[in-house]
């Protein structure tokens, strides 16, 4: 069975057009006041209280008509904050099993990484080493085959200056394949699913707050990099009642200003 509810707020917006003349009216007064004597100043305080009276009942005939619309609104929020909370929680909680399982993948791949380019640096010193035996091999069979060809050994030199010709090129071999040498790291990658993405963010956390004023201060990191906290300040100047400088690069100023009751 299927449960439908609905409500309806309705209101009378007659009364906003009234004020609003009458808003304007004392808006036009207001702008053609000038006042240059006590007397004038009286009148002023007069008409004061009566925009404070029209202000008070504008805002009545606002909240009469917000007012109903707000519980409407604080209704339809109730009824869906539990299934929402559920949701969020449990996105929170998938993200969460993914980003752990990602990040231990990237982790478990920059170990295989570097693994496999210990090992791959491990091959290429032996073959390094082993490039210079051939090499010294190929020196030591050139020198008997020079021996050889002196002492008139022609076959002990053919045999030498062949056993030469082949160490350095398995020399050769050697060093071409030491260029070459790479190892693949075997490790899971994290499949591409469609309408899920991944991202890195990157934000900023203060560890030390002096070093970093002390930074702006010798130039070594940008204005930017710090604010001003206003709120500390205003009540610092609102605590001194003075006005005049309240610290270096600060200054407490003071704003005059009427307050008026309800006529």
């Amino acid at each position: 069975m299927d449960i439908q509810t609905s409500n309806t707020v309705s209101y009378d917006a007659s009364s906003a057009i009234v004020l609003a003349s009458k808003a304007q009216n004392a808006l036009a007064s207001a702008s053609d006041f000038v006042i240059d004597s006590h007397t004038m100043f009286e009148l002023a305080s007069d008409d004061l209280k009566q925009i404070k009276t029209l202000q008070k009942e504008v805002e009545e005939k606002r909240t009469s008509i917000t007012g109903p619309l707000n519980q409407a609104v604080k209704a339809v929020n109730d009824l869906f904050r539990s299934p929402k909370d559920y949701l969020d929680k449990a996105e929170a909680t998938l993200k969460r099993a993914m980003v752990t399982w990602t990040t231990e993948q990237e982790r478990l791949a920059a170990i295989a990484r570097a693994e496999a380019e210990a090992a791959a640096r491990a091959e290429r010193e032996r073959l390094a080493a082993l490039e210079r035996e051939q090499q010294e091999a190929a020196r030591k069979a050139h020198e008997e085959a020079q021996a050889a060809a002196a002492a008139g050994d022609t076959e002990a030199a053919a045999a030498a200056a062949a056993a030469a010709e082949a160490a350095q090129q398995q020399a050769a071999i050697t060093a071409m394949t030491a260029q070459v040498v790479t190892v693949a790291p075997d490790v899971e990658q994290a499949g591409k699913v469609s309408g899920i993405s991944g991202r890195t963010t990157y934000a900023a956390q203060i560890d030390d707050l002096l070093a970093l004023v002390k930074a702006v201060a010798e130039g070594k990191a940008p204005i930017e990099a710090i604010q001003a906290d206003t709120k500390f300040l205003n009540a610092q100047a609102r605590a001194f009642k003075k006005q005049g400088q309240l610290y270096p690069g600060v200054t407490a100023v003071a704003e005059r200003s009427i307050a008026a009751r309800v006529a």
